[in-house]
């Protein structure tokens, strides 16, 4: 009996000493994992931004996209216009810069004042040169005419727009047509 009771009882002092020298880590371990793997996730972290950065401004490319190609239409629908009135095709689409909107039978002549060229936003969402609104679109758009012969017009649509202080511009150039000479 003596002998079953020293036997467990060097097998518990066996267990013991076994749980004392068990691996574990040590703190370095453990600050060296954390490291790497803080720094991984700040790998992350840096992509998630850029991600969103860029997706920023490819809408506001996009919207400034269809802003240029919208000002291109205006000056298409006026010179369709002049066809159906049975005038001459660039009646009131002399050589200069302009600004323009869905609202504008014709362009507007632009005075050299930046704020003029600004776009806001209307109650439905739209774009317009309206200084009594107060929501900035944050872009602005300008369109220049010029005529390269006598029966060719040619559309420069420029919409700008700024994005934590760095300077965007998108230029569409169109070129018209008159394909009723004899009017």
């Amino acid at each position: 009996m003596i002998k079953k009771m020293l036997s467990e009882n060097f097998k518990n002092k066996k267990s013991i000493l076994r749980a004392k020298t068990a691996p574990g880590f040590t703190l370095v371990e453990v600050l060296v994992v954390l490291f790497i793997v803080s720094f991984g996730l700040v790998g992350i972290l840096s992509l998630i931004v850029q991600n969103i950065q860029s997706q920023n401004y490819n809408k506001n490319g996009l919207v400034a996209y269809q802003l240029a190609q919208e000002g291109n239409e205006l000056i298409r629908r006026v010179r369709d216009s002049n066809w159906k009135a049975g005038v001459k095709f660039d009646t009131g689409l002399e050589d200069d810069n302009y600004i323009m909107d869905y609202q504008d039978s014709l362009p507007i002549h632009y005075g050299g004042n930046l704020s003029e060229t600004k776009l806001k936003k209307d109650q439905a969402g739209f774009y317009v040169h309206d200084s009594n609104l107060t929501t900035d679109s944050g872009f602005t758009r300008l369109i220049r005419i010029s005529s390269s012969t006598s029966n060719m017009l040619r559309i420069n649509s420029v919409v700008t727009w700024t994005d934590k202080d760095k300077y965007y511009s998108y230029n569409l150039e169109s070129l018209l047509y008159d394909w009723y000479p004899n009017q």
